[in-house]
């Protein structure tokens, strides 16, 4: 499919899934008094969210405009996602999607912008639904979840290449703006 063994797609995202996992329940090991299978689902449900879900927007936007994308893993990456969180943070850098076949300045940047923009609907989605839940710890799961989207969207929205941001500012600074000011006013509210 699109000129790309999808079994290695495949297995590239259940790769990288389970090594963010591992690192942000070794990165927060010590920070819940509810044990290590909690702190591995909350963890689990982070990495799915913040990073696969941002992925396979990237993924989307970028078929939708007729082009190839499959995610591939940077092993380096991985490692250092490990690594680091044995210090109680994470550099995370699994991977990315491959893209090919786009040309256009605009179909870059809104794909670019796709994945920071679903890591900034998600930190939404989940704070409502921390907002709403009556159950305390399952109303500070969602917290939880909600702020590593916010922070991985704006993390991801830094004009540094290869980051997201890079190519959203290249393209339109106007909406560059606008998207890192959003993503900044959540991390601040929320996060911080």
């Amino acid at each position: 499919m699109y000129g790309h063994d999808i079994s290695n797609e495949e297995k590239d995202i259940a790769v990288s899934v389970i090594a963010l996992t591992a690192a942000f329940a070794i990165a927060n090991r010590f920070r819940s008094p509810y044990g290590p299978f909690f702190i591995l689902a909350v963890s689990f449900l982070v990495a799915i969210t913040a990073f696969l879900m941002h992925e396979l927007s990237h993924r989307y936007v970028a078929r939708s405009y007729g082009g190839i994308a499959y995610f591939k893993m940077w092993p380096t990456g991985l490692f250092l996602a490990l690594a680091t969180s044995i210090f109680g943070f994470i550099f995370a850098a699994p991977g990315a999607v491959n893209i090919g076949g786009i040309y256009r300045k605009d179909q870059i940047g809104k794909t670019a912008l796709a994945g920071p923009a679903m890591n900034i609907f998600l930190g939404i989605l989940f704070y409502g639904m921390a907002f709403f839940t009556l159950i305390p710890v399952i109303s500070a799961i969602f917290r939880y979840v909600a702020e590593m989207n916010f922070w991985f969207g704006f993390f991801n929205l830094i004009p540094i290449p290869p980051l997201d941001g890079y190519k959203v500012f290249t393209w339109d600074l106007y909406v560059y703006i606008v998207s890192i000011a959003i993503a900044l006013v959540f991390v601040v509210l929320f996060v911080f």
